[in-house]
C-alpha cells in the first residue's frame, strides 16, 4: 500500500524538535523527514518551520519526483508542510524563503537491495484526515510554541484502522486513553512503528521506576537490550502486565526450554505455570534472577525446614546450593532428585571419600541397605543431631531392621561394652567389608577351629590377645584353675571352641557374658554360670558341672 502522512496531523514531540540540529543562522527548519534517509512509500510530507522572517509562504522545488499541490506552501502558525510525490531513487526537495534556503535529500526505494550505504530507514505513516497544527501543539495564546504538545485524544482505533486494539481485557493506559502519540510519532520516524524512541527509552519516559531495574546485578537478556516488547504487548493482551501469549507460561516457554515440564515430578510452581514464583521478570541481584540469595531462597516456601536445619549436623550441600542434590523444576526420580540414590550420593562423595567408594564396591559382603541403593535408610539428607548424617543413634539405626537382635538386647541384663555404647561401628563395617557379618576384622564362623591370634583379631582388637598364649598363668586371664588357663584349655587347641561358643557378642542375662544356651549342629546346650567371687561354676550340657578358683584350684 502507497504511504502517506499528513502535513499536520496530530502532534509532533518534544524530543525531536530538541534532539534536531540546525546551522545557527537558518531560518528554515525542516523537521521531517530526517536527512538522509531512505522510504518505502512514494508520497511524504515535508515539515518545518520558518523562524526570524514574516513571509507568507515558502517556495518548494522538486528535484526527480514532483510536488503535488501548489509550489507555494503557506506558513501557519510559523509552520509549513508540502506534499511530495517520489521517484525510485535520490529525490532532492529545496525550500526557499527570502534568503533563507533548506534541503532535503530523500532516496525512494521499493526494496532493500536497491539502497545504498549509508542511509536509514525512515517509516512513514499511512495518510489520514488533516487537522490543523494546534490540534496537537499548543501554538495559541501569549507565547505559541511547537514544543509544547496537547495531549490530544486521536481516532486510530475507530473507522477502518486498528479496530482490534483496545478490545482486550488489559489495555496499555495510552490506548485506554486514546492518545497514541504518548509512543507513536504522527508524522514519521526512524524507527519501526512511528515510535518516537528506540527500545527502553520509549517505555521508560513514563515508567520511570522502573530504571531501578537496570542497577540489578543480573539483567533478564530481553530487558537488557531494551526489548519490553518482548514479554509486553505494548497495546492490549488478556493477561495482567500486557504480557504476551495466553498465560505466563507461555511466555517463558517461548525462549526457555518446554521440556522441563516432560519430567514425572515437578516444582509446584512450575506444576501450575507460575515461574514468578521464583524467578523475577525484569533484573535481581542474585544468579538466576532468584528473588533470594540461593542458601535462603528454598526456604522462602519450604520453612518447615528451618527447624531442621538448625541441628547439629547439616549436610554440606543444603548449606551452599540446594541445586547440588534437586532439580528447580522438574525431574524423572521422586523428590526433584538429580539422580537417583544411591548414584546422586557417589556423584559427591566419590571426590569427598573415595576410600568409602572404593570399599563399597570392593566389598565381599554388602550391607543391604547399600545393595539396595538405600542411603537415606541410614543417613538423614540434610541435617540431624547426630554424627555422620545419621537419622538417629547409630544402635537404634541398626535396629530398625534388625529386630530380633533389639529384642535381645533390650531384655538383657549385661550388655557388651561396644552395644552399650551404642558404637556397633566398634566391631562391624556399615557399608561393606571384607569378612562375615560386616565384622571389621576376621572371625571365624566355624565352631570348632584350630587356634592361630590372627582367626580372633576382631575380638583382639580390645581384648588381650596373649589371653590364650599360655597354658599356665596368674595374670593373662581371670579364667583360670589356680594356675590353669582356662582360655588356653577351651580355644588354643586344634580342635578349639570359638569365643561364641560361650560368649554372647551383644548381650546376655550371665555375667561375663556367658551364653544361655550353646548353638550346636541341630542341637542347642543350654549353659548355667554362676560367678563367684574367686571364680565360678559352669553346669552345660557339652561336658559335666564344672567350677573354677584363681586362688585355690579345684580338682
Amino acid at each position: 500500500m502507497r504511504l502517506r502522512i499528513t502535513s499536520i496531523v496530530t502532534c509532533i514531540f518534544i524530543f525531536t524538535l530538541i534532539s534536531f540540529s540546525f546551522p545557527a543562522n537558518a531560518a528554515i527548519r525542516i523537521i521531517f523527514p530526517d536527512e538522509d534517509v531512505w522510504v518505502s512509500s512514494d508520497t511524504v510530507d515535508i515539515i518545518g518551520v520558518l523562524e526570524g522572517e514574516d513571509d507568507t509562504f515558502v517556495k518548494v522545488r522538486v528535484k526527480k519526483g514532483k510536488l503535488l499541490g501548489s509550489d507555494k506552501s503557506p506558513i501557519i502558525k510559523g509552520a509549513f508542510s508540502a506534499a511530495v510525490k517520489l521517484k525510485k531513487g535520490k529525490n532532492r526537495i529545496i525550500i526557499n524563503s527570502g534568503k533563507s534556503k533548506a534541503e532535503r535529500k530523500i532516496f525512494f526505494a521499493a526494496s532493500k537491495k536497491e539502497i545504498p550505504e549509508g542511509l536509514k530507514p525512515y517509516y512513514i505513516h499511512p495518510a489520514v484526515e488533516k487537522s490543523s497544527c494546534d490540534t496537537c501543539h499548543q501554538i495559541t495564546g501569549k507565547s505559541p510554541s511547537y514544543k509544547k504538545i496537547i495531549p490530544t485524544t486521536a481516532n486510530c482505533t475507530t473507522g477502518k484502522c486498528h479496530t482490534n486494539i483496545g478490545n482486550d481485557k488489559f489495555i496499555h493506559g495510552p490506548i485506554g486513553a486514546k492518545i497514541c502519540v504518548f509512543c507513536h510519532n504522527p508524522h514519521g520516524s526512524s524507527i519501526p512503528k512511528t515510535v518516537s524512541r528506540s527500545g527502553k527509552d520509549l517505555c521508560l519516559s513514563c515508567h520511570e521506576e522502573e530504571k531501578r531495574i537496570y542497577r540489578e546485578k543480573v539483567i533478564m537478556p530481553p530487558v537488557n537490550e531494551g526489548n519490553c516488547v518482548a514479554c509486553h504487548n505494548p497495546h492490549q493482551s488478556s493477561q495482567k502486565f500486557q504480557l504476551v501469549g495466553n498465560s505466563l507460561e507461555d511466555l517463558c516457554f517461548s525462549c526457555h526450554d518446554k521440556q522441563m515440564k516432560n519430567k514425572t515430578t515437578l516444582h509446584g510452581p512450575v506444576k501450575q505455570g507460575e515461574c514468578i514464583a521464583c524467578h523475577l521478570p525484569h533484573s535481581a541481584p542474585y544468579k538466576g534472577l532468584l528473588t533470594e540469595k540461593k542458601e535462603q531462597f528454598c526456604l522462602t516456601c519450604h520453612k518447615k525446614r528451618l527447624e531442621e536445619f538448625t541441628r547439629k549436623h547439616s549436610h554440606k550441600p543444603i548449606k551452599e546450593d540446594c541445586n547440588s542434590c534437586h532439580t528447580a523444576h522438574g525431574s524423572n526420580v521422586g523428590f526433584q532428585l538429580k539422580e537417583s540414590e544411591p548414584k546422586l550420593c557417589y556423584s559427591c562423595h566419590q571426590k569427598t571419600h573415595p576410600e568409602l567408594i572404593k570399599e563399597i564396591k570392593k566389598a565381599k559382603v554388602q550391607h543391604r541397605s547399600v545393595v539396595e541403593g538405600k542411603c537415606s535408610s541410614c543417613h538423614t539428607v540434610h541435617s540431624t543431631d547426630f554424627e555422620k548424617q545419621l537419622k538417629a543413634p547409630l544402635k537404634d539405626i541398626c535396629f530398625a531392621c534388625h529386630k530380633e537382635l533389639q529384642e535381645q538386647v533390650v531384655s538383657s541384663k549385661y550388655m557388651h561394652g561396644a552395644v552399650k555404647e551404642s558404637n556397633c561401628n566398634a566391631c562391624h563395617k556399615s557399608h561393606g567389608a571384607a569378612y562375615a557379618d560386616l565384622l571389621k576384622k576376621y572371625f571365624p564362623t566355624e565352631f570348632y577351629t584350630a587356634y592361630s591370634p590372627e582367626k580372633y583379631a576382631m575380638c583382639f582388637e580390645c581384648h588381650n590377645p596373649d589371653i590364650c598364649k599360655d597354658e599356665m598363668t596368674h595374670d593373662l586371664t581371670n579364667f583360670r584353675n589356680g594356675s590353669v588357663n582356662l582360655h588356653f584349655l577351651h580355644v588354643n587347641r586344634k580342635k578349639g571352641r570359638s569365643c561364641k561358643a560361650c560368649h554372647e557378642v551383644h548381650a546376655g542375662d550371665q555375667a561375663k557374658h556367658v551364653r544361655s544356651e550353646v548353638p550346636f549342629g541341630m542341637w542347642s546346650y543350654p549353659i548355667q554360670f554362676t560367678s563367684k567371687k574367686n571364680g565360678g561354676t559352669c553346669v552345660v550340657g557339652c561336658h559335666k558341672p564344672s567350677s573354677y578358683n584363681r586362688v585355690k584350684m579345684v580338682k
